[in-house]
């Protein structure tokens, strides 16, 4: 009979570290002389408290690394977007500073604007599938039909229809006169 532990995420491994260690802790106390097992014995019990205490400052302050992305329905965009996010958050902030910095005045409002369109932007992107994106790129700046996308990537023209549709509702494309144009 064999047995397969599936370690997935971060959390497996810690869980499995503790285990590990207070097994091992508590079959090397036995091993000890008298008068330092009362010693070990406190480290055996301070131990977990420790690993708790440092999870839950993880989980607090920094819980995108205890998942794995295979544990998010789009795992590639999942930890994507976010790294990308806070990216272009601390860009635009030096942008609107130095623009501040020589003379012209933004206000908060007009700033809080421009980094929520550009997070709606990265959302909108990192929310594509592939063939999304791939119809994306043949659509470039030009007006496509339904019919030109579905002899394009041999697909039947109501699937592409499905895919124009799921963009449509995305913001991401727009039908305009019996052909589709792209809003990025």
């Amino acid at each position: 009979m064999e047995c397969h532990i599936k370690v997935s995420n971060p959390l497996t491994i810690i869980a499995i570290f503790a285990g590990l260690a207070e097994t091992l802790a508590t079959v090397a106390l036995v091993k000890l002389p008298p008068e330092i097992q009362s010693i070990f014995v406190y480290f055996v019990m301070a131990f977990p408290a420790v690993i708790v205490l440092l999870f839950f400052f993880v989980l607090y302050f920094k819980n995108i690394v205890l998942y794995a992305p295979s544990d998010f329905e789009n795992q590639d965009h999942y930890l994507e977007a976010n790294e990308i996010k806070q990216s272009i958050s601390f860009e635009l902030d030096k942008i609107f500073t130095k623009i501040n910095k020589d003379g012209k005045k933004l206000t908060q409002n007009e700033i809080d604007k421009a980094k929520s369109s550009v997070e709606k932007t990265v959302d909108t992107i990192t929310s594509m599938s592939p063939r999304e994106k791939s119809i994306l790129d043949f659509m470039g700046v030009s007006a496509v039909t339904s019919t030109e996308i579905s002899n394009e990537f041999k697909i039947h023209r109501v699937t592409a229809l499905k895919y124009l549709c799921r963009m449509e509702d995305k913001e991401i494309v727009r039908k305009n006169n019996g052909k589709w144009v792209a809003n990025i």
